[in-house]
C-alpha cells in the first residue's frame, strides 16, 4: 500500500503490551519511567508508516495486524513508531476506512478501482478493517507515541512548508492528545518529524524552533497532561547542539519531556567510528549528562545505511553504531 507521500507526517509509537496493561510514563534525569512504579521503561521501536492517503497503517493488504505485532514482539521490539497525518487528526473522525481509500485515490492519482481493489486485499487479512473508522489502531499493540513531521513555521514558506499551516498543526496535535485519553496504551506525542529551515527560517539561534517547540508541547499537554512530549532538534532531527546553551522551559513539560535524534550513514558523522561517536556525542548525546539543566532521556528514534552492496565506510558506521 505504498502511495505518494503526503506533505505532512506523523507517527506514534506502539509498546507491545496488552491495552489492559497500559502504562503512564514519566520522564526523570535520564530515564523513562512507569510513573506508578518507577521502573525504568526502554523503547526499542520499529517503524510503520500510516501517514500516506488511506489514513491506517501500510501493508496490511500482505498480512493481518496482529502477525506483523506478533513478528515485531518475536524480533524483540517492544514498539512501533507510526506515522499519521494532521489531516487525519482533523478530519472526521468516523470516516470509514472504505471511504478513506475511495477519497485517496485521487490524491495517489491512481483510479478508484485501483483503491477499492487495495482495501479488498486489506479486508481480506483484516476482516475488522470492513467496520473499522481511519483513527482505528492495528490490535495487538500497546503504547503508543504520536509525532508529527516536516518543515519548519511559518506556513508561507515555498519550501518545504508551502502546506503546512501553524494552526492546523497546533489543534492536530491538541485532537490526537485528547483521542489518546480514551485509549490507554498512547504515552505520548513528539511535536514535528525531521524540522528543517528552508530560506531565512530558523536563522535567529533558533528562537522559530524554541517558539514553535513550546507553542506545540503546550497543546500536547492541553489535550492530554499524561503523554510524553518528544521533542527532536533541527536539521533532519541530527542537531541538538544549541540546546547545550539555551534550555527549553521545562515548566512547560513537566515531568514529560524526551528528546530524540536521528543518524544516517550519509548525515555528516565523518569517516572513522571516533569522529562518529564524537559527532553523536557533540549533536545529542551530551543530553544524558547527569545534573545539567538539558539532561534527559534521549531516543534515536531513526538511523540507517544502504544495505546493498554497502561500502567501508557504511560498514564502519554500523559497526559503530551498534
Amino acid at each position: 500500500m505504498l502511495l505518494r507521500g503526503r506533505m505532512l507526517s506523523h507517527l506514534i509509537f506502539l509498546l507491545l503490551i496488552h491495552a489492559a496493561n497500559a502504562i503512564v510514563l514519566r520522564s526523570s534525569g535520564r530515564w523513562i519511567l512507569d510513573a506508578s512504579t518507577g521502573q525504568r521503561v526502554k523503547l526499542r521501536c520499529a517503524n510503520w508508516a500510516g501517514h500516506q492517503e488511506a489514513s491506517i497503517p501500510e501493508g496490511l493488504q500482505h498480512q493481518p495486524a496482529a502477525n506483523i505485532a506478533q513478528w515485531l514482539s518475536t524480533n524483540r521490539f517492544n514498539c512501533v513508531r507510526l506515522t499519521f497525518s494532521i489531516d487525519m487528526a482533523l478530519g472526521n473522525p468516523n470516516q470509514r476506512v472504505s471511504d478513506s481509500f475511495t477519497a485517496a485515490a485521487s490524491a495517489a492519482g491512481v483510479s478508484t478501482s485501483s483503491m477499492q481493489n487495495l482495501y479488498t486485499q486489506a479486508v481480506s487479512k483484516n476482516s475488522w478493517l470492513s467496520s473499522a473508522t481511519t483513527r482505528v489502531v492495528a490490535p495487538g499493540a500497546a503504547v503508543q507515541v504520536m509525532e508529527t513531521g516536516g518543515g519548519l513555521p511559518p506556513p508561507d514558506n515555498a519550501g518545504n512548508s508551502r502546506f503546512f499551516d501553524t494552526n492546523n498543526w497546533l489543534s492536530g496535535l491538541r485532537s490526537m492528545a485528547s483521542f489518546a485519553q480514551s485509549h490507554p496504551n498512547v504515552i505520548g506525542i513528539s511535536l514535528r518529524n525531521e524540522l528543517r529551515a528552508t530560506g531565512s527560517q530558523d536563522g535567529n539561534s533558533h528562537a522559530d524552533w524554541y517558539n514553535f517547540v513550546t507553542q506545540g508541547a503546550r497543546a500536547v499537554r492541553e489535550g492530554n497532561s499524561n503523554l510524553l512530549v518528544v521533542v527532536g532538534g533541527v536539521n533532519y532531527a541530527l542537531d541538538l547542539r544549541f540546546i547545550y546553551n539555551e534550555m527549553l522551559d521545562r515548566n512547560v513539560f513537566g515531568d514529560k519531556l524526551v528528546w530524540e535524534f536521528h543518524n544516517y550513514q550519509w548525515s555528516g558523522i565523518g569517516s572513522t567510528c571516533a569522529s562518529h561517536q564524537k559527532m553523536m556525542g557533540d549533536r545529542a548525546g551530551y543530553l544524558l549528562v547527569q545534573n545539567k539543566t538539558y539532561m534527559g532521556p534521549l531516543f534515536l528514534s531513526e538511523f540507517g545505511w544502504a544495505q546493498n552492496n554497502p561500502s567501508a565506510a557504511e560498514n564502519t558506521y554500523v559497526s559503530c553504531l551498534v
